[in-house]
This record gives structure tokens, sequence and C-alpha cells, in this order.
């Protein structure tokens, strides 16, 4: 899957148009998880972490954001490239882990599910937004990616240690059972992107 996901982000980079296009469903996709924090987590004032958490991928979307319209040509742009696959990606891992946590508790747990579901996405931005990095033609946009990788892993290291302790205490003892769930639905994101990103087919003189 690796080579892949490295041959659809080399062809997005190759063309500004679905650059921008990336950028923005980028920028969705961080949104989408600002939204999550904001509606479990942090419905109500939230503790320092979850805040930190909250405040970095509001900025995560508002950078990529203002990315998409730089390579765009200063103009902010109003189409994604597969937002429908990327939402989907994430809002069904965020219901499928629901669906296991309450299974494998017997109960709803908003803040186990609100970890997981953080983890398992940000396992994934740890790898495409380093192979995007070295796609990108564009300073800006390597620099940019830099920074929220460094803060990725950051919170992301800490919301794994926690997840660790939690399951260990139902009999869990790693995200096995629960990664391919995300390799799954991420296959359906990475089909669209392949779809969208192939080259025309060759013309042949008669």
């Amino acid at each position: 899957m690796r080579e892949r996901i490295q041959t659809v982000l080399k062809r997005i980079a190759s063309e500004p148009t679905l650059e921008a296009r990336w950028l923005n469903t980028l920028s969705l996709l961080e949104f989408i998880g600002v939204r999550k924090i904001s509606r479990t987590v942090a419905d109500r004032h939230p503790s320092l972490e979850v805040l930190g958490h909250l405040a970095d991928e509001t900025r995560h979307a508002l950078a990529f954001k203002r990315l998409a319209a730089e390579v765009a040509g200063g103009t902010e742009p109003t189409e994604y490239l597969c937002a429908q696959e990327a939402a989907a990606w994430f809002q069904t891992l965020d219901r499928e882990l629901a669906a296991w946590t309450q299974r494998t508790l017997n109960r709803e747990d908003v803040r186990l599910n609100y970890l997981l579901t953080t983890t398992l996405v940000e396992q994934r931005a740890m790898l495409l937004y380093p192979l995007y990095k070295a796609a990108t033609r564009h300073p800006a946009v390597r620099t940019e990616l830099g920074k929220v990788v460094t803060e990725e892993q950051s919170h992301r290291l800490d919301i794994e240690e926690t997840c660790l302790r939690l399951l260990a205490e139902v009999g869990v003892k790693d995200f096995s059972a629960l990664k391919p769930i995300e390799e799954r639905l991420f296959e359906g994101l990475l089909a669209a992107l392949e779809q969208h990103t192939a080259p025309a087919p060759a013309l042949h003189a008669g």
C-alpha cells in the first residue's frame, strides 16, 4: 500500500490544480477531527491535553486551507479531491471503533473511542504526511508538513500510551484487532484517489 500511496501523491504533486484540491481535502479532514473533538471530549471545558489537541487540529485545518489557496495561485479553492471518500474513511472509522468499544466493554465509552480514533487516524497521517512532504514541489508545503508531523507525533504518543493502558484493563494488549479496520476503510479512499489521478490513456493514431 505504501508504494501505491507514493504513486498517487507524486501524481497529485505534479499538477497544481490537483494539489490545491488535495490540500483543501486535508484541511477538511483536520476540520472533521476538530469537530469530532468538540462534540465529544470537548463538549464542555476540557482538560489541558484535549485543549492542546483541539488547538493543533484547528491550526492544521487553517494551515492546509492557506496552502491550498497559495498553490492555487492566491484564490481559495472551493473544490476537493475525493472529499466524500475522505470523510467516509474518517467518519466510518469513528463509528466502527465505537461499535468495537461497545462490544468489548459492554458499554459506551466516548473517551476511549476518541482516543482510538485519534490514534488510528494519526498513525495513518504519520505515514501519509512524510510521503507527501517528499513528493511536493512547494517549499511552503514541505515546511508546514514538517511542523504538522512534529505536532502530531507529540500528542499521538501520549494518546497511544493512554489507549494501551485503558485497553490493557479489559485484556486487549495492542491495536492489532483495530488496524485492519482502518486499513480496509483507507483502501476505499486510496482507490478513489488512484482513479481520480490516473493518467489519461494515450491516443493511438489510426
